[in-house]
């Protein structure tokens, strides 16, 4: 389980470090397009819904997910000592998380609307929930291994 703790707490990190990269440079104003979709309102009003919805959507998701029985029985089939399922999965569920933060903090600098902002901060926090330690691995491990 080390091996599994290593790779996503180095994944997690990774992710967050490219989200700083990107609110460094937009805020030190490297990127020559910032606010250059400000004046296109549909578009600023359509992304905007979408990623309200697509970050209402996933916060509670990625904090269940391994609830789910699809994904219980596939960590329970698996049966490798490197625990690739529960690694595959625990990467889909830090993917659910980072990935709209990302675009969530692109998009801010494109459209500079603050909503974006504040989505990608919700769900910046909502990560510290699945923090990837040692303990919540191996918890969320055994508790399903244990409900078998």
């Amino acid at each position: 389980m080390k091996q599994a703790v290593k790779i996503l707490t180095i994944k997690y990190f990774i992710v967050l470090a490219f989200a700083l990269a990107i609110i460094v440079c937009g805020e030190n104003d490297w990127f020559n397009n910032v606010g250059i979709m400000h004046d296109n309102k549909s578009s600023d009003f359509i992304m905007t819904s979408l990623m309200e919805i697509i970050s209402i959507c996933l916060i509670p998701v990625s904090l269940r997910l391994f609830k789910f029985k699809k994904v219980r029985n596939d960590i329970l089939s698996d049966n490798t000592e490197f625990h690739s399922s529960f690694i595959a999965w625990a990467i889909i569920r830090l993917d659910m998380l980072q990935i709209p933060m990302i675009v969530n903090a692109v998009l801010y600098y494109l459209y500079m609307n603050v909503a974006f902002g504040y989505m990608g901060i919700i769900l910046f926090l909502a990560s510290f929930f699945i923090f990837p330690t040692s303990e919540r691995c191996n918890f969320e491990y055994e508790k399903i291994k244990g409900e078998q």
